[in-house]
């Protein structure tokens, strides 16, 4: 997400600026814990991590390897893997498991459906288990105040880098990881979209070659803001702007926009509307025609069929 000027509450999905982006998967106090795919069957795991590098021939990883020997612990790995150098702490099971599973389908997922163009550089990514580790890390080697760290991860542009605290249930992976390929696609994508797709795709299960958006305990926000008419819709999200995208409000539009997003998914039109979005916000960099376009609807009609799919949405 973003670096502002502005003080970003550390429990908050803080992000964006168009110079230096700090991409924070947000919290939400109000999350449940639930297993995810990578933490089942850890034990069953026998491979090395050697055995799952792959690498390109045109991106040097050596470079990047050197150029963080200063910051990696003892004891971390280093996985090269496509766009990425894994550094972790994690076991060496569980990292293989999340390389082969969350890295793997965010990267098969977005170039399958979403971008044309590719990361040029490899990002190195550093997964850590314990979050005064993690927190420590990111004191010592960036340039973020403790008040500011997220409690899971972020992807600072500036310094090419993603930095998780990794918990389970979290997806700070599969989110930080799209902000990635996102900011080599599509750069100049709205924050409400760019963090709209990030936060679908962390609680997603890949099928037939992409993330399809599952339930998430996101929805809460919105369902508090429904109950307590504080509710605003669709067309003040897409219009608006950073501060307050990542205002104390950030936790309802993380939710209205991942919502709707997922709920493009589901009548089969988002890989659609990306594309449109992508290749015309010179024409309006808010999303709004595009949007209209897709679904033969206008903001405030969708806005109704939005709502009802929101309240209609099972677990």
């Amino acid at each position: 997400m973003k670096i502002y000027s502005i003080i970003i509450l550390a429990t908050l999905a803080a992000c964006s600026s168009h110079d230096d982006r700090l991409q924070v998967s947000e919290d939400n106090n109000n999350y449940l814990k639930v297993e995810t795919d990578t933490q089942q069957n850890t034990a069953d795991t026998k491979s090395t991590l050697s055995e799952i590098e792959e690498t390109y021939d045109n991106l040097n990883y050596n470079s990047v390897i050197n150029s963080q020997s200063l910051l990696i612990s003892d004891g971390m790995s280093n996985t090269k893997f496509r766009y990425f150098v894994i550094f972790s702490d994690l076991d060496e099971d569980l990292t293989y498991k999340l390389i082969d599973n969350d890295i793997r389908n965010t990267i098969d997922a977005m170039k399958n459906n979403y971008v044309n163009k590719l990361p040029v550089n490899v990002t190195p990514v550093y997964l850590f288990k314990d979050f005064n580790t993690y927190k420590n890390f990111v004191l010592k080697n960036y340039d973020i105040a403790e008040s500011d760290i997220s409690p899971y991860g972020f992807f600072k542009i500036s310094k090419n880098v993603i930095v998780i605290r990794y918990v389970s249930w979290k997806g700070s992976i599969k989110h930080e990881l799209t902000h990635k390929f996102l900011k080599a696609d599509f750069p100049d994508a709205p924050s409400w979209f760019e963090e709209g797709l990030a936060a679908m795709n962390e609680k997603s299960t890949f099928s037939n070659g992409n993330l399809i958006a599952d339930y998430s305990m996101r929805m809460l926000a919105i369902q508090r803001a429904l109950k307590d008419n504080s509710y605003t819709g669709l067309e003040y999200l897409m219009k608006t702007n950073d501060e307050e995208l990542y205002s104390k409000r950030a936790s309802f539009y993380y939710a209205q926009s991942r919502y709707l997003l997922m709920y493009l998914q589901q009548m089969g039109i988002l890989e659609k509307y990306y594309k449109e979005f992508r290749d015309t916000i010179h024409e309006d960099n808010t999303g709004i025609t595009q949007l209209e376009s897709i679904t033969g609807k206008p903001i405030s009609e969708l806005e109704d069929t939005y709502v009802d799919f929101i309240k209609n949405l099972q677990k």
